[in-house]
């Protein structure tokens, strides 16, 4: 991004100065925002979690400060795409410059090197509150479009391409540092809080982590539909069923975060245990058709994955589901669904009408994205 937003490519340093303050405003405003909504969908989920929320905050910090050190080894969720270069010619180079900014704010949604902003997530989702949501994340995209302002002598297409190779040949040394130092500090405040607060939470907290499980399974599956095919193909299903295997197993394994979210925790982890079990049986018998490491389109980057791993995989995410089933309350946040009258057919064209809308929109973004990535 700091080759793009540079006074060469913007015509002089005034109108890059323009082009920069867009793009810091697009990162700051749309991470504030994610923030909100990730704080927005932690409450739905039953947070704050108390001890156990901050606890587990505490560990998911400590984990990717010692990824960071290359003491182990956590994947960080991310789509490892660019956004699109043809933006810039569609939309102009202001608006343009919004929409890289906003693209970088959400940062999930291109490369990320380190798992600080998983923590800073984790952080936003477990406050339960979205205006604190919005100010632990806002930081994070006001810091990566500032990042542009690198960029301040890059006035030749010359002086942009040794901008870019010093970027490259720079030492990972800072940058590592200072991760480590902002994930510490997220670790040692977390317990410190944690230390003076009641026990509890746990039971909020373990429905949470299943439904994340499964939501980031489906969204995964939705998101990458090209891998998740190529994995469907390769378990030689007959083309009925592959077909419906296409949407319906992202879709079914989106029902646990909805139940999850609206209170239903045991119907979620009933649901959860169903899918694990049939997804196990499937596992045994790919296995006997292609062999030990059989395609995955779920989690991680890698295409195949060994058997044994998934099914320990799946065992793991079945004990924590029957704890869920076994000692978590429902709390149902919404009114029952009733037979609608003919004075709610309006109402529920709209949603429906908005519902379809709001997906051809999600699938579309989507389809913008692949080009950037294959750009």
């Amino acid at each position: 991004m700091v080759e793009t937003i540079t006074p060469v490519v913007h015509g002089g340093r005034g109108r890059w100065l323009r082009a920069l303050s867009l793009h810091v405003l697009g990162a700051t405003a749309a991470a504030a925002l994610f923030g909100a909504a990730l704080a927005w969908i932690g409450r739905l989920l039953g947070a704050p979690w108390g001890r156990a929320g901050l606890l587990a905050l505490a560990l998911a910090a400590g984990l990717y400060a010692l990824s960071e050190l290359h003491v182990v080894t956590i994947p960080v969720p991310q789509l490892r795409r660019q956004v699109p270069d043809w933006w810039r010619t569609f939309f102009g180079r202001d608006m343009a410059a919004v929409l890289y900014g906003a693209g970088l704010g959400v940062g999930f949604l291109t490369y990320l090197a380190d798992g600080t902003l998983v923590a800073v997530a984790f952080a936003a989702v477990a406050s339960g509150n979205p205006v604190v949501g919005a100010l632990i994340v806002a930081p994070f995209g006001l810091l990566r479009g500032l990042a542009s302002a690198l960029a301040y002598g890059s006035d030749t297409p010359e002086a942009s391409r040794r901008l870019v190779d010093r970027l490259v040949a720079a030492p990972e040394g800072r940058r590592l540092t200072a991760n480590v130092a902002a994930l510490a500090v997220v670790a040692l405040s977390a317990l410190s809080t944690a230390a003076r607060l009641a026990p509890g939470g746990w039971w909020g907290l373990a429905s949470a982590a299943l439904a994340a499980t499964f939501g980031w399974a489906a969204a995964t599956k939705i998101v990458g539909r090209r891998r998740w095919r190529r994995a469907l193909r390769a378990h030689e299903l007959p083309a009925g069923l592959e077909r419906a295997a296409g949407p319906l197993v992202p879709t079914a394994e989106a029902l646990v975060p909805l139940l999850a979210m609206a209170g239903l925790a045991g119907p979620a982890a009933a649901w959860a245990i169903a899918l694990l079990a049939g997804f196990s049986l499937e596992l045994l018998r790919v296995r006997l058709l292609v062999g030990r490491r059989i395609p995955c389109g779920c989690f991680g980057g890698r295409d195949h994955v060994d058997v044994r791993v998934m099914l320990v995989r799946n065992l793991a995410l079945g004990t924590l589901a029957a704890w869920v089933l076994l000692g978590a309350s429902d709390a149902p946040r919404f009114l029952p669904i009733t037979t609608p009258t003919r004075a709610d057919l309006l109402p529920l064209l709209l949603v429906l009408g908005s519902l379809s809308a709001a997906t051809l929109a999600a699938w579309r973004a989507n389809t913008w994205l692949a080009r950037g990535r294959d750009a």
